[in-house]
Parts: C-alpha cells; sequence; structure tokens
C-alpha cells in the first residue's frame, strides 16, 4: 500500500489517465513506470509504486496564483491533460456567468520559453474554441506582465498566462487572470 492506495488501485488509476491522456509521451512515461511497478525486481517495483503514488495522491491544487508542478505523467504533474481539464473548468466557469461575456471579450494566453510552454498555450486555446470562446494567443514567449496587463488592456473576460515563474526547469504552471488582470 502507499499513502492509502494499493497497488492494484494504482495502476487502474494510472491506466484510466493513460486512456484519457492526449499526449504520446507522458503516456509512454506512465507505462514504463507502471511496467516497472509489476516488475520482479522488488527494488524497481517500489520505486515504480512510490512513484505511482505521488503521481495519483490527488490532483494538482491551485495555490496562490493557479497551478505549478514537474512536468510528467499523471494528476499531480503538469501535463496537457491536466491543462486541458483546467481550462475545461475555466471555460464552464466563465461562461456560468453572462457578466462575464468570455464569448465576446475572450481570453488572453501568454507564454514563456519553458519546455512545453507554447504546447501547453495552444492548448488553452483550442479548449476555450470549443466552448466557443476566443483567444488573444501571442505569438511568442512573454514575460507574465504583459499578459496581465493585455487581459485588462482588451478587456478580456480573463487570462491564463502558462509559466512557472522562479520555479527550476523541470516545472511548469498555469496562472489565471480575471478581467481586471489579478
Amino acid at each position: 500500500m502507499y499513502k492509502g492506495h494499493t497497488m492494484t488501485d494504482l495502476l487502474d488509476r494510472a491506466r484510466a489517465w493513460m486512456a484519457a491522456d492526449p499526449d504520446p509521451d507522458t503516456r509512454d512515461e506512465l507505462a514504463r513506470i507502471m511496467n516497472d511497478a509489476t516488475s520482479a525486481e522488488p527494488e524497481r517495483q517500489t520505486m515504480a509504486i512510490r512513484d505511482l503514488g505521488e503521481r495519483f495522491s490527488g490532483p494538482l491544487e491551485f495555490g496562490t496564483a493557479g497551478l505549478r508542478g514537474i512536468m510528467g505523467a499523471g494528476e499531480t504533474r503538469m501535463n496537457r491533460a491536466v491543462v486541458l481539464r483546467t481550462t475545461a473548468g475555466l471555460a464552464r466557469y466563465l461562461l456560468t456567468n453572462p457578466d462575464n461575456d468570455a464569448r465576446r471579450r475572450g481570453v488572453v494566453i501568454g507564454y514563456d520559453a519553458r519546455h512545453h510552454s507554447f504546447e501547453f498555450a495552444q492548448d488553452t486555446a483550442c479548449v476555450l474554441a470549443a466552448f466557443g470562446i476566443p483567444s488573444y494567443l501571442s505569438p511568442h514567449p512573454c514575460p507574465t506582465p504583459i499578459t496581465a496587463f493585455a487581459v485588462s488592456h482588451l478587456e478580456a473576460a480573463a487570462g491564463v498566462m502558462i509559466t512557472a515563474s522562479h520555479n527550476p526547469p523541470e516545472y511548469n504552471g498555469y496562472k489565471a487572470y480575471w478581467s481586471n488582470g489579478a
């Protein structure tokens, strides 16, 4: 058992995640870990189960300004699946309040130069489009304050900045801004 999860539970959760993960790289990453978790080598198996337990110990949660985590497969990591789910939640929230007028005002999307930032920003724009919300996607990497400024300047309904700010390079993040740029 790992923190209340049996190995079967962890493997089931990992399989379900893999089935919904749009990224072949993170699916392969998770498949390798799952293979190690069922290995006959006790040390390899123990390390893999611990890794699965950390990756599936609960969803990545919003902190002070958004989500931030190590990039990789699983619900506690930053990856395309987390970005897609988070953006779907943001879109639903924006559309529940007609005062946001999100379908007219749109959402600003900025991103930094970290690994996967551009892909995460594109995924964000695609999910918003699926909900009928236009986006202003930055044409190139930009500093975080530019996104906050653009939300106010363009009178957008909200903004998203893909960045992990000052965190180490293996991290990425998803910051959300409301219509006032905060």
